[in-house]
């Protein structure tokens, strides 16, 4: 089965963009509140598009994924 980078995989993404989130809102006050405010909103809205995310893939990733792709 062919394999795709990493990189361009729209789960991780949404991973790393989750993560950045989070690490803004822990030094940044009033995202901090904002989420704490919103917490199950955004989780609901989260494992919404991970779980459409996780629908509509193909293919699995690696860090070394396959030269013909």
């Amino acid at each position: 089965m062919n394999t795709k980078s990493l990189f361009k995989s729209k789960t991780i993404a949404a991973s790393f963009i989750t993560t950045l989130a989070g690490v803004i809102a822990a030094f940044v006050p009033s995202v901090g509140e904002f989420v704490a405010e919103n917490a199950a909103g955004i989780l609901l809205t989260l494992g919404g598009l991970n779980f459409a995310l996780r629908l509509v893939t193909k293919e699995k990733i690696s860090l070394f994924p396959d030269d013909n792709i």
